[in-house]
This record gives structure tokens, sequence and C-alpha cells, in this order.
């Protein structure tokens, strides 16, 4: 069954926290989450629907007008691999295009750190398209570092 994307509303808040919270390999910084949470109702996002239930999530943000970030994501490990990722990221594609991007990035944990939830999170981004553009210790700090990726909308 497909899932159905919507914008967030504030209803959704305890989905998407009871989402991350069952997702502790990929979000285990409490101040990233409540950032992240805080953010689905500041910036655009979008949740993506099973039967009215909150599968996956994502948030999009602008920085120029022609360069967005997706500065969260998250699927419910329940529907990993069934597509909810691709149709959540195709979905910020399409509104970023139509509003002037031809620029989108993502910043992940790094192929220096040897996480395997991470390593998988880059093989979905390099599948959607997204080259490696470089990996930094100071974004996040030596202990995580960041690879930052690009795509071209």
């Amino acid at each position: 069954m497909p899932a159905t994307i919507v914008p967030f509303e504030s209803r959704f808040h305890g989905e998407c926290e009871t989402l991350i919270a069952a997702l502790p390999d990929w979000f285990g910084i409490p101040e990233s989450n409540a950032s992240y949470l805080r953010n689905l109702s500041l910036l655009p996002s979008w949740m993506a629907l099973l039967q009215s239930q909150v599968a996956g999530a994502i948030t999009l943000e602008q920085h120029f007008p022609s360069a967005f970030e997706v500065h969260f994501m998250a699927v419910h490990p329940d529907h990993h691999r069934r597509g909810i990722g691709r149709m959540l990221l195709r979905h910020i594609e399409e509104v970023a295009r139509s509003s002037g991007g031809l620029w989108l990035h993502v910043k992940t944990l790094g192929p220096s750190h040897p996480d395997p939830f991470y390593a998988r999170t880059r093989t979905f981004y390099t599948a959607m398209g997204f080259a490696p553009l470089f990996e930094s210790a100071t974004l996040w700090g030596e202990k995580n570092p960041t690879l930052v990726s690009v795509k071209r909308l």
C-alpha cells in the first residue's frame, strides 16, 4: 500500500516523537531530537502516512534561493526498504525544484566513522543521486564527522 504525503500538522507531533524514539541508532542525541521536533512546525515538513499513521517524516530548509537542505528525515524501522524514504525525498525535490531550487544537500555521519546504521543512510542517499562533497570534523565535532552530499535538481 503506497503512503500518502501530507504537510506536517501539530496533531502529528506525538507520532513524530515516537518515530524518532524508534530510531535510537540514528537519533541518539536528545538535544538534536528536540530540535528536529521543534523544526517540524518551523520549517516546511511533510509526513508519510500509512492508514493514517505516521510512517515517516521529512523537513526541508532553504538556505539560498537555489539551495535547499534535507534538514531531517526519518522512516519508522517497520517500514524501512519499502519506498517511504524515496517518496518523501522525491516530494521535497519537487517542492525545491518548483521553488527555483537547483541544489539539494544533506548532512549525515561521515564514512570515517564506523557506524553501520549511517553506512546504510549513505547508501540510500547515493542511490537517490546524491554525491559526497566533503567531510568535516568541525560541523558536528570530531566524534561526529559530518558528510555533506549534494544533488543537482
